[in-house]
């Protein structure tokens, strides 16, 4: 029985390999294109065969008709233009294929050649769903059509009786960014986001939980493309119980356009989450138990009618974050207290956290759309210290010994709510508005008794208690326009308005009236309110090989610091342009020169600028510095793309020069106790060669393998520690994906980072392996996934200090691998992907 063209479209160009495979030939016709191909001469083949079948169409015109359609397809998720797309022109009554044409790099098309009639064009691709136009006609005086921006939505390849031999690469090279799809890094169900984000090229995990990109830890962490409450001062715990299972995909974009707030002087990660798109009821059930008593689980739901869009999830995580830890202090001959100190400590803890999420989305017609959505997480822990405390003097003779014993109740409350309404007009442009509020609560209630070993005296007892509120409140307005040619104009409104309270207060315990006293010198109030409205626009274009990203930033901030304890009121107000400039050059049909420029910023946020000192230890104690300046970086990036079928290629050179950098500085005081606070670098600057390299082999084997080598130059000689301080460091990670049969895979995992430079010493070299197994049942419906996690033991911090006053070695580590047995459920409508990854849980 003859196929029909929805039928070809599906089997064509697929490679096939292996017992029982065989190529598949002499099946195109008009409207089916190879999509991934990249070689000109195909292009040339598939639009001959597609004219070719139009002339056995029912309508053709009996003289050279003049009619003409145009217009340009995008990728729906992240608005990438898209080459190769099939375009077959229909005619309307028997939807006979008149004719058809392919897109070009900039995803642009025109179709010409049309006599009087009525069509539609359908526009297919391999990996994509099928779209068609609205109908229209050609004749009685009308001779072009033009059809604005198509969007096509991603979707699994479904064929019958054959197989795919080989999988989609892992990672996307954008103008302005790199993209990592989630489920093709082998772990997920087990796993947090936290674990994710360890084996992205470019990002790194510490074993506290904190991200950086590039070495640097002020980046800014986006959900969906936008700023979301949960990435705050709590960022480090969200990620670390975010169930991987419910993200989609990471953005990683090193030098972002002026459209995006300029934060994070190392850049962007954007954290894309899950919302399937099928019509029906869709989603997926996750349960994981590990090692000492670990257990997390997750619900995805989406419910689809048409028109209308429910999505929401929960999860729930009980982890084990048991740390041993070791801090030896040695105090030079300049130091007030000369001599040696020694603390070992062990904490244990098994926190608790929800996450729920929910929102609606719907097409209200004739191109409106709105929305609502909110979140919610809530974060439960004790934690149990136990820790000893040797001093000896100068001689080495030993002084005294302490035992400070620590019980500590946290929890963090974070919500938000978001709503946004969407016009879509005729011609494609789209304006947004969107309304989000969110609030934070968070309190540690700390409560110590202090027992001295030598020489002897009556224990003592503190209590301290931290409570802190934030509210912030988003408005934003978004115009989008796309024209026929390709090119983009953006432009829009942002405003941010958040607050900051925080209530520390200390109490002693009075031995002679047996009862808790508060202590007023160790005890404040602070309050921060800042206040941002920024404007901005960008225009993305491309002329033959050559594209362009650019825009520019401007902001207008206004903050307000209120020491309440002792009534100040600091007042100020900046204002700053923030420009960005991406290019991209083709070099042909496989490769590709980027370019990109970016400034950006790191604001102190009320921590930062909070004076008054806190602690968990009398004798260590930390604070925020109110004269501490924002950080500027001028960053500039290039790099080369090539790409194939097979694998691909990035290296990139880049270079960062970063004025007002903060850093953390640390001090012994008269009394012996080490304060720790907030300065500014005169300068930093990085200059770094990455390389990312992805092959796959078949659909048997597939790798990532990259390297990043940077130069680090700081000049902190405001503080004291020397013009220039240099250090040569590398970071590598390689992840290998064995496919035992087709539906069992095998992956490690290993990661390595040499030392890191600091003002006041340097952070010692630390690596990690991990292992995973991937077992599918009933068509990939069913998953069972088995990690484990830092199988040698390995993860640690170790910091070393080194100053005429202090010299201190910190060392951290966590008591054994973890180890996770899972099983996810995907039920509704069949799974897009069989990617269902292991993420490795082999954070501190």
């Amino acid at each position: 029985m003859p196929q029909s063209t929805d039928d070809q479209i599906q089997d064509s160009h697929i490679r096939f390999s292996g017992p029982g495979r065989r190529p598949l030939r002499g099946m195109l016709s008009a409207g089916v294109f190879p999509a991934a191909c990249g070689m000109t001469v195909i292009r040339r083949l598939c639009l001959i065969l597609a004219l070719a079948a139009a002339s056995y169409s029912d309508v053709c015109a009996q003289s050279a008709p003049s009619g003409s359609a145009s217009g340009t397809v995008r990728n729906k998720a992240t608005g990438r233009a898209l080459e190769f797309v099939n375009v077959a022109v229909l005619a309307r009554g028997d939807s006979a294929v008149v004719t058809g044409t392919v897109t070009e790099k900039n995803g642009a098309f025109r179709v010409t050649g049309l006599g009087p009639g009525d069509y539609l064009c359908r526009f297919s691709m391999i990996g994509y769903g099928t779209a068609y136009s609205k109908p229209f006609r050609i004749g009685s005086g009308k001779d072009e059509e033009k059809l604005g921006v198509v969007m096509l939505e991603e979707t699994a390849v479904t064929l019958d009786e054959v197989v795919v031999s080989r999988e989609r690469l892992a990672q996307n090279n954008e103008i302005d960014r790199k993209v990592y799809t989630v489920g093709q890094d082998v772990a997920a169900s087990a796993g947090s986001a936290s674990d994710v984000l360890q084996n992205i090229p470019s990002v790194e995990v510490d074993i506290e939980g904190n991200v950086s990109l590039r070495g640097s830890s002020n980046v800014l962490i986006l959900v969906n493309g936008k700023n979301s409450p949960l990435m705050g001062r709590s960022s480090a715990t969200v990620l670390q119980q975010m169930p991987a299972g419910a993200l989609e995909r990471i953005e990683v974009i090193t030098n972002p356009s002026a459209k995006y707030k300029p934060d994070g002087t190392a850049g962007i990660i954007n954290i894309v989450l899950k919302k399937d798109a099928d019509l029906g009821l869709n989603g997926s059930v996750t349960a994981n138990v590990g090692n000492q008593d670990r257990v997390n689980a997750n619900l995805r739901l989406n419910y689809k009618p048409d028109g209308l869009n429910l999505y929401g999830g929960y999860a729930i995580r009980r982890d084990a974050r048991n740390r041993i830890s070791v801090d030896t202090r040695e105090q030079g001959p300049v130091s007030s207290s000369p001599g040696t100190y020694r603390e070992d400590a062990k904490t244990s803890a098994r926190p608790l956290s929800h996450t729920a999420s929910l929102g609606l989305e719907s097409d209200l017609g004739d191109g409106y759309s709105a929305g609502m959505s909110g979140e919610f997480f809530r974060h439960d822990v004790t934690r149990f210290d136990h820790t000893t405390k040797v001093w000896r003097d100068a001689a080495g003779t030993y002084t005294s010994e302490s035992a400070r014993d620590r019980i500590d109740d946290e929890y963090e409350i974070e919500y938000s709510g978001n709503t946004f309404f969407e016009r879509e007009f005729g011609d494609e442009h789209t304006l947004r508005a969107e309304l989000s509020t969110s609030g934070a609560s968070e309190e540690e209630d700390s409560r110590s008794i202090n027992s001295f070993v030598f020489p002897v005296a009556d224990p003592t007892r503190d209590n301290t208690r931290n409570h802190i509120d934030e509210n912030t409140t988003r408005l934003s307005l978004d115009y989008s326009r796309p024209f026929e040619d390709g090119s983009k104009f953006e432009t829009g409104y942002e405003g941010n308005f958040s607050s900051t309270r925080s209530d520390f207060r200390v109490s002693l315990f009075d031995a002679l009236s047996q009862r808790f006293t508060p202590d007023t010198a160790h005890s404040h109030i602070f309050e921060y309110r800042e206040g941002l409205h920024a404007v901005y626009a960008t225009y993305q274009s491309s002329i033959g090989a050559l594209g362009m990203l650019g825009g520019i930033r401007a902001e207008q901030a206004y903050t307000h610091a209120d020491l309440v304890t002792l009534g100040a009121v600091t007042p100020g107000e900046y204002f700053r342009l923030y420009p960005s400039l991406h290019l991209s050059y083709r070099l042909g049909e496989l490769s590709e020169v980027q370019v990109n420029y970016s400034k950006r910023t790191n604001r102190p946020d009320g921590d930062d600028l909070n004076p008054f000192p806190e602690y968990s230890d009398p004798k260590t104690r930390w604070a925020g510095n109110p004269k501490l300046l924002p950080e500027y970086v001028h960053s500039i990036e290039g790099g080369l793309k090539y790409e194939s079928e097979l694998f691909s290629f990035i290296p990139s050179l880049y270079y960062r020069y970063t004025y007002n950098r903060f850093t953390w500085v640390t001090h012994v005081l008269p009394d012996s106790t080490f304060f720790s606070t907030r300065e500014n670098l005169d300068s930093d600057e990085s200059a770094g060669l990455e390389g990312i390299l992805t092959a796959s082999a078949d659909g048997i084997f597939s790798a990532t393998l990259s390297g990043n080598v940077f130069h680090n130059r700081i000049d902190a000689t405001s503080l004291g520690f020397g013009a220039d301080k240099a250090t040569v460091s590398w970071r590598g990670t390689l992840t290998c994906n064995v496919h035992v049969t087709a539906s069992t895979m095998l992956q490690a995992n290993a990661r390595y980072n040499s030392a890191r430079l600091t003002p006041q010493g340097e952070n010692a070299a630390t690596y990690v392996v991990n292992l995973g197994l991937r077992q599918q049942f009933l068509d990939g419906r069913l998953t069972a996934v088995l990690t484990a996690g830092d199988i040698f033991r390995s993860m640690k911090r170790e910091t070393w200090f080194d100053t005429p006053e202090l010299r201190q070695t910190v060392r951290v580590t966590r008591d054994s691998r973890v180890v996770y047995l899972g099983l996810t459920w995907n039920f509704g409508t069949p799974p897009k992907r069989k990617d269902d990854a292991l993420k490795y849980d082999d954070a501190m």
